[in-house]
């Protein structure tokens, strides 16, 4: 038995993430998903978030402090912080903060019922959680560890949304370098986030660590059979049921509907596919900005074989996705290709990736894991042609043969990204 095996019941890990939430919320569960595996080894975890819900925009609880227990030795804590409806803006900005002065406000309290941590995550997508995680890990003389899984503010300037002097860009910066120099380790879940860290902003290799996003392969594999959780109108569409009779090539998204998420592209693209009388069928699940324009779209260009749905529960994902012959992905800013030249951080590709289906990424860098994986291919961002081919490819490629791409693509994510796999690695992170 190792040393860490030897300590680890008496650990107390707590993480402090702005946007977690257990998945009937409909937040990031990657560290639900973390807690649940550290919890079955005899850690206890303590995940703080906010009680208001970014995705929803809607209140998780409005409750000052909100206790759950999320499964054995897991506790979520929601602190209730002040609402917006944008998310951009001076009110998301008052959220940031207030999340970090309520996380600070309610640590004593916190730790007295649950335990004073061992160690202490602070989760950026904003990083005012590394400055409340530091704090506390400084009072309680523990490690401090920053994750990263979006670079702000290199991304508001690569995008051309902010100029380098913006004094918010400004801001952001002094924060993460102090939070970088301050992190007894840093853990990033982009691909090649190591080249930023380590290559542009100067800090050691030594302290920078590579953990993806979770998949927690036994909870997916339980959800795809759960068909009752989507809508009807869908399992009608992609023929979902023993009485129903598949005859289409089934595409499938789950996301938000933005621009850059490559919407607009698989609906020209469904365009070309119609125009050939090839039947394929694409099915939105999601929410954003766009879906009226999605809608107007369809209408315009009097597309049939489309359904442009709200965003359903996550626990219905795995129905989705494992009912469909090909997952498709998007991301690009257009005119701004340096956003995402360290790669991203994305459940839903894993998700694509382990449903058993083909995936297609429109990326720009083709050193992707999609690429890497086998579980798909690769097309050119904003080329709705180059998505057709492939999906006409796919079609008349045999069943057995397409299927492969899916096997593949399960294999690698149990393999790089299972659940157990990672925590395996966040436990040397933590304590090693």
């Amino acid at each position: 038995m190792s040393v860490l095996d030897i300590q680890k019941k008496q650990k107390t890990i707590w993480i402090i993430d702005h946007y977690s939430s257990e998945p009937v919320y409909g937040g990031i569960s990657r560290q639900y998903d973390f807690g649940r595996e550290l919890g079955k080894r005899g850690y206890h975890v303590v995940v703080i978030a906010s009680g208001y819900s970014h995705f929803t925009h809607s209140y998780i609880s409005d409750q000052s402090l909100k206790a759950g227990a999320a499964a054995a030795n897991v506790r979520y804590i929601y602190l209730k912080t002040s609402s917006y409806s944008s998310n951009s803006g001076a009110k998301r900005a008052k959220n940031m903060a207030d999340f970090m002065v309520k996380v600070l406000k309610y640590e004593s309290r916190i730790a007295k019922k649950y335990g004073k941590p061992d160690t202490v995550t602070g989760c950026s997508v904003h990083p005012l959680a590394w400055v409340a995680a530091y704090m506390i890990a400084k009072k309680y003389r523990v490690r401090f560890v920053a994750e990263v899984r979006d670079f702000w503010p290199r991304v508001w300037v690569a995008s051309g949304d902010k100029k380098p002097a913006d004094p918010m860009v400004l801001f952001f910066e002094m924060i993460q370098r102090w939070s970088f120099g301050h992190a007894d380790r840093i853990i990033y879940s982009m691909f090649h986030g190591d080249k930023y860290i380590c290559s542009e902003l100067g800090f050691p290799r030594s302290k920078a660590y590579l953990i993806g996003q979770p998949m927690d392969c036994e909870r997916f594999d339980n959800n795809c059979t759960k068909t009752d959780l989507l809508p009807e109108k869908i399992r009608n569409f992609m023929g979902i049921g023993a009485e129903k009779k598949r005859n289409s090539l089934i595409c499938s998204f789950a996301g938000y509907y933005m621009i850059y998420e490559g919407v607009y592209v698989m609906l020209e693209a469904l365009k070309i596919l119609e125009e050939k009388g090839l039947p394929v069928k694409m099915v939105f699940a999601g929410s954003g900005p766009e879906k009226k324009g999605m809608e107007q779209y369809i209408a315009d260009h009097s597309l049939k074989n489309v359904l442009v749905w709200d965003r359903i529960p996550k626990e219905a994902v795995p129905a989705l996705l494992s009912h469909s012959d090909i997952c498709m992905a998007h991301l690009e800013v257009k005119g701004h290709k340096e956003v995402y030249k360290y790669g991203v951080s994305k459940n839903k590709v894993n998700e694509y990736l382990y449903s058993g289906a083909c995936t297609l990424y429109g990326f720009m860098y083709k050193d992707d894991e999609v690429a890497e994986s086998g579980g798909g291919m690769m097309f050119q961002p904003y080329h709705p042609a180059d998505l057709a081919d492939k999906i006409e490819y796919l079609y008349r490629l045999p069943e057995h043969r397409r299927k492969q791409y899916g096997a593949r693509g399960r294999e690698y994510i149990r393999q790089t990204h299972s659940v157990e796999v990672l925590a395996d690695r966040m436990t040397e992170v933590l304590f090693g």
